[in-house]
């Protein structure tokens, strides 16, 4: 049975001038009052927000958060006519879409804000979790029951936006918050898993008031996204409770997948569920599909077989050479797994060691081309990695190299595994020429930028090096500490884009211009129309990714240098509702973006 939860009419949203708690009793006078709506009751569409409390007791203190979320709506519901994709999914997903904002005007829209939809009697004497605090949660309390029925109302919700403006709080915590402060959060991690997980698994990233993209792919959440047992929860005892209820969830999808003939979904969720539960006490779900031949075997079976049977029962095949309509075959799947014992079973029954995939796989935000190598890697399954390089896998080949995928996933151990196997990161590229170390630049992932780097000497290029900040400031890179490290090691702030005029990745961009010259607009069209001449601060900006603009600026990149279309940075800002530090750069004014810089990298850790 769910917990009672309440929902905000959007014109009572948009009326609202701070934030006040919703406190149960009172429940029935503001339902009476028109202000709060029972979800179950709402006559339209909801929309869940997840977002991260920046005050120590309260939600959003200051009002920054919701101010961003009031004037993003206002945006969507007026003018705008489509959420575009952002540039990852738009890569990895070729059938994904635009959303057509007429989808939000079909019916009355009202929003799950969680200080308003949970009882919140139970944390008045206590901190919230979600600002990194923390708070203890009552066996038996509203809240606790609330927090049990939020995957149902994330799957009954139609939209699911993610609200992480760069802002800065200037109370009780006195930091820095951001799209990358909310990917670390535990509880946002779980959040956004439950919706991957619902009928509706795309979701809204809202940056500012004008600048939201569509996330379609795993990848569009930056590296995979990860997993929700491996984010920052500050009281253990939350994640064990949130523990079963995501696995509860997983096999709830798994089942309809199953009836409704997907093999495909099922699969893939299937076999990722040890990367879904890592970091959590969570056992997987094994035995879906009834008439195992494991479980009729005698007694003196050879366990080897047992297992190849039992993988190929759950999993829909007949032999250990099948593959699937995108061309994954077993080993493809085992790789997915991880598991070392099923992947050399699977091996002694002849699969084949570099068979690559035909297509791309959206639900794991994977293109095609791949190997069960470059899978076990990017999904970190590193002994499973050494088991498939004993069997002489290739790291070679592909769209994405085994490195390049070890490098976007973070996985500094797989990248020293692949090099002592003799993988060169110096030579080392995709189709378009980037390297590993601009491909984890890219999405931001210092600690595989800083292995790359070990296992290149010490050095790389300056062409590779101001690449790479390019590309960090063109995707999901444009975190502090990661902008900050590449000019530690002296990329060129004020570089232009450099690449070589004979090359897949011109022909590429010259192919993506046309088609944003000739109307088709989409966020790699924008992109690479201005990538001619133009310099890192450009693209931050034209990507949102203020952090990083705010570093650059802060390491003095200049705001009047033309791209080859004349356009400056300035220029490109213009039509962005920006944050209060970059409209004062703008103007010429550049010391709250050094105060922004000072304050995000003196929050920014990393692991070795």
């Amino acid at each position: 049975m769910l917990f009672p939860m309440y929902t905000v009419p959007l014109q009572v949203l948009f009326d609202m001038g701070e934030i006040v708690p919703h406190e149960a009793e009172k429940g029935t006078e503001l339902m009476e009052q028109g202000v709060l709506v029972e979800f179950e009751q709402t006559l339209g569409q909801a929309a869940f927000v997840s977002h991260q409390w920046v005050g120590r007791n309260h939600p959003d203190p200051e009002f920054k958060q919701m101010r961003v979320l009031q004037d993003a709506l206002r945006h969507v519901m007026s003018d705008l006519k489509y959420i575009p994709l952002d540039m990852n999914s738009e890569a990895l997903v070729p059938g994904a879409k635009s959303l057509d904002t007429a989808k939000l005007h079909s019916k009355p829209l009202f929003v799950w804000y969680d200080y308003f939809s949970c009882p919140q009697l139970d944390l008045q004497a206590t901190a919230s979790c979600r600002s990194g605090i923390g708070r203890h949660i009552s066996d038996g309390s509203g809240l606790a029951r609330a927090i049990e029925s939020i995957p149902a109302y994330i799957a009954k919700s139609s939209f699911f936006f993610v609200l992480s403006p760069v802002i800065q709080s200037s109370g009780d915590q006195d930091k820095l918050f951001g799209p990358g402060s909310w990917s670390e959060r535990g509880w946002c991690r779980v959040e956004r898993a439950l919706r991957e997980l619902s009928p509706e698994n795309s979701w809204i990233m809202i940056k500012s008031q004008t600048e939201l993209e569509l996330v379609a792919s795993p990848v569009g959440a930056g590296g995979g996204g990860g997993a929700p047992g491996e984010g920052v929860f500050t009281v253990a005892r939350d994640k064990r409770k949130l523990a079963p209820i995501l696995r509860q969830t997983l096999k709830r999808k798994l089942v309809l997948s199953l009836k409704s003939k997907d093999l495909e979904a099922y699969r893939v969720l299937l076999n990722l569920q040890s990367v879904t539960f890592r970091g959590l006490d969570v056992k997987p779900t094994s035995d879906l599909i009834p008439g195992d031949p494991a479980d009729s075997a005698p007694g003196g079976s050879e366990s080897r077989s047992l297992e190849v049977a039992h993988f190929l029962h759950q999993n829909g095949f007949n032999s250990v050479t099948d593959s699937d309509s995108r061309g994954w075959s077993t080993l493809h799947y085992a790789a997915l797994g991880g598991d070392p014992s099923l992947i050399r079973c699977l091996l002694e029954e002849q699969a084949d060691v570099n068979l690559q995939t035909k297509k791309d796989q959206p639900l794991v935000g994977l293109a095609s081309l791949v190997s069960p190598l470059a899978i076990s890697v990017f999904f970190r399954h590193n002994e499973a990695a050494r088991l498939l390089l004993a069997a002489k896998a290739k790291f070679e080949g592909g769209l994405q190299p085994a490195l390049n995928l070890a490098g976007i996933s973070n996985n500094p151990e797989g990248i020293r595994i692949l090099c002592d196997a003799g993988c060169n990161p110096h030579t080392t590229k995709d189709i378009f020429g980037f390297s590993a170390m601009e491909a984890a630049a890219g999405q931001g992932q210092v600690e595989a930028v800083e292995e790359i780097l070990r296992q290149a000497g010490g050095s790389v290029s300056s062409w590779i090096l101001n690449r790479a900040l390019y590309l960090a400031c063109c995707f999901r890179g444009g975190k502090a500490e990661m902008i900050h490290r590449l000019i530690e090691m002296r990329a060129d702030v004020n570089r232009p884009y450099p690449f070589k005029r004979f090359s897949f990745n011109a022909a590429f961009l010259v192919a993506k211009s046309l088609q944003h010259r000739f109307g088709k607009v989409t966020s790699i069209s924008k992109m690479c129309y201005h990538s001619w001449g133009a310099r890192p601060l450009m693209v931050a900006i034209l990507s949102a990714q203020y952090e990083g603009a705010a570093v650059l600026i802060a390491e003095g990149a200049r705001l009047d240098l033309p791209n080859k279309r004349g356009c400056t940075a300035i220029d490109l800002a213009q039509g962005q509702d920006l944050p209060f530090f970059m409209t004062e750069a703008l103007e010429g004014r550049t010391g709250e973006c050094k105060h922004v810089a000072k304050a995000a990298l003196e929050h920014s850790y990393f692991e070795m």
